[in-house]
């Protein structure tokens, strides 16, 4: 048999005996948690009107709901509820929403990020960052409540919507019992508050907020998130944009001169400076003088090579021939002249003609003879002799009987 939910007073839930768990489990207790949120609630300037707890038989599992002097929009109030057990059933979590002061209702946004904190560790510290968090952006969250109630406001729903919606949130999300869902299609027949527009979403959220009033205080601040979070999605609300804080870029202490005037000369700066310039002079890309060296020397070499390949055989007019490299000439003259060629022509052909020898022409010097390769009088006289006494023979019969002949 489920355990009997009611209504406590703040005596009676400190009084609750604290449990004893491991070494690895950090009881929070019901008083502490009621000791910090009023110690950050005044911290955050808010006064608290009406306070509200609940908890099961054996004061296990409780959530305290305190309504805050805070209502720029008359119809709601500020509230901050929260949610703790010793039976490590639930962990503690805390959520700022908003009292509906027509109905005695509540909301609570459905996106608060970490909103939870376990038993353990530091745990008691973690609540309190969990609470000042939530303080923090306690009036954003009430301000997007607000926008969201005047959009259900302006959303019209028949009978047949409200039922459809019912249907989804108890059987599909599952967080109406079907006691709470008699409850809802009960307020849809015969609704406990008049509204301006009892054919409004704004009407059928109030008649499913009364309904979560009887949930468990494990499930209770579940249910209302999910209900607004599933409402808020299908009709598209905006989300609640959260603050982040501005993060100043951090200054490059190189720039400012290291705090000194900019006139003036500053030991660190002068070093930085010194060590970019090596870092980009050792980046760039180095010439290997030896490669360089010896490719100019191929090129030398090639360039030779082809210049004795091409040789040109020359015969003098008096038989003599010459082998030598043809070295290119530059010539000046304008390269659309095609006659400088002939002209060269000419010269060679004048110099043959000349140049003529004379019959008569007699050689002299040590070097006379190599002068001409036709023989002289004297050569062909003393070559005659030679011949005669190379090859005497004497035919005649006389030495016939000389012993040594044979």
């Amino acid at each position: 048999m489920p355990k009997k939910i009611t209504e406590w007073t703040k005596a009676q839930l400190v009084s609750v005996d604290l449990p004893t768990h491991g070494d690895t489990y950090t009881v929070i207790s019901h008083q502490s948690v009621i000791d910090y949120v009023y110690t950050e609630l005044a911290n955050a300037g808010f006064k608290v009107v009406s306070e509200t707890y609940r908890a099961t038989a054996d004061g296990q599992i409780a959530h305290g709901i305190h309504v805050l002097q805070y209502n720029s929009d008359p119809e709601l109030s500020m509230m901050f509820a929260w949610t703790n057990s010793y039976n490590k059933q639930v962990r503690f979590k805390c959520g700022v929403g908003a009292y509906v002061n027509q109905a005695g209702t509540f909301m609570v946004h459905g996106d608060m990020g970490s909103w939870s904190r376990k038993h353990t560790g530091t745990a008691d510290e973690e609540t309190i960052a969990t609470i000042k968090d939530q303080l923090k952006d306690a009036q954003m969250y009430y301000d997007q409540l607000k926008s969201d109630k005047d959009a259900m406001k302006e959303i019209k729903m028949n009978k047949r919507k409200q039922a459809q919606l019912l249907g989804i949130l108890f059987a599909e999300y599952q967080i109406l019992s079907t006691e709470q869902a008699s409850m809802v299609r009960s307020e849809m027949s015969k609704p406990s508050h008049v509204f301006e527009d009892s054919s409004s979403l704004w009407a059928f959220y109030n008649y499913v907020t009364t309904a979560l009033q009887a949930s468990h205080p494990k499930t209770w601040m579940e249910d209302q998130r999910v209900l607004h979070y599933f409402i808020s999605s299908v009709n598209n609300f905006s989300a609640a944009s959260v603050p982040q804080p501005v993060i100043e870029a951090e200054v490059d202490p190189l720039t400012e001169n290291y705090g000194q005037p900019e006139n003036q000369l500053n030991i660190l700066t002068e070093i930085e400076r010194t060590e970019a310039e090596e870092t980009s002079l050792e980046l760039e890309p180095k010439t290997d003088l030896e490669n360089l060296e010896i490719l100019e020397d191929l090129e030398i070499e090639e360039s030779a090579s082809e210049a004795i390949e091409e040789t040109v055989i020359y015969t003098d007019p008096v038989g003599n021939t010459f082998e030598v490299p043809v070295i290119p000439e530059v010539h000046n003259s304008d390269p659309e002249d095609e006659d400088w060629m002939d002209d060269i022509s000419e010269n060679v052909e004048q110099e043959k003609e000349e140049f003529q020898i004379a019959e008569d022409q007699e050689w002299t010097g040590e070097n006379a003879h190599s002068a001409s390769l036709e023989p002289t009088p004297e050569n062909h006289t003393q070559f005659e002799k030679e011949m005669e006494d190379d090859f005497a023979f004497n035919f005649s019969d006389d030495e016939d009987d000389d012993a040594a002949f044979f």
